[in-house]
């Protein structure tokens, strides 16, 4: 009689147990989930500068080019509105890429072309803050329903976020 009253509370405290292995698996599943579903929501990974737009335009050039990446074209828009007559606080994107990895993201699917070659805005907000801000490669993957290629977009989207952390 003691042995089965042992055994029914080793098996009761084991189920106890479980069941918190499972709701802490599921809580971090949900969370984790909830993150890659505000990056899509979003589709930004953001990053403030310490220094201004130029200065900081030329910083992040410089850093690509030492990565290995291509240098397309920058697009100084702030100065494209002085043109017109307009103004536009200082707004510059930097179009970068290197095609080993853009193009197995083509391959995956194909319409990622219009959003690549990758890029970098850099601008300065309303406070005079200075930010640098890339594409989710998450939230182009769902855009673009690149569903085959997780582990390179999942990779891609590292990479881009530690270039990030490095401006």
């Amino acid at each position: 009689f003691t042995g089965d009253r042992t055994c029914t509370s080793v098996c009761r405290n084991l189920s106890e147990m479980w069941r918190l292995v499972v709701t802490v698996t599921c809580l971090t599943s949900w969370v984790m989930c909830q993150q890659n579903a505000d990056a899509a929501v979003d589709g930004l990974m953001k990053k403030e500068l310490s220094g201004g737009v130029a200065e900081s335009v030329e910083l992040i050039k410089a850093k690509l080019t030492e990565k290995g990446f291509n240098i397309f074209t920058t697009v100084d828009h702030a100065q494209n509105a002085a043109g017109v007559g307009l103004e536009l606080r200082p707004t510059t994107v930097i179009i970068f890429g290197n095609p080993k990895v853009g193009t197995k993201l083509m391959q995956c699917a194909q319409e990622y072309a219009i959003d690549l070659p990758q890029k970098v805005l850099v601008y300065e907000d309303a406070d005079g803050k200075v930010w640098a801000v890339i594409n989710s490669q998450l939230a182009l993957a769902v855009k673009h329903g690149a569903t085959g290629c997780r582990a390179l977009v999942e990779k891609v989207n590292g990479k881009l976020g530690k270039l990030l952390g490095s401006f």
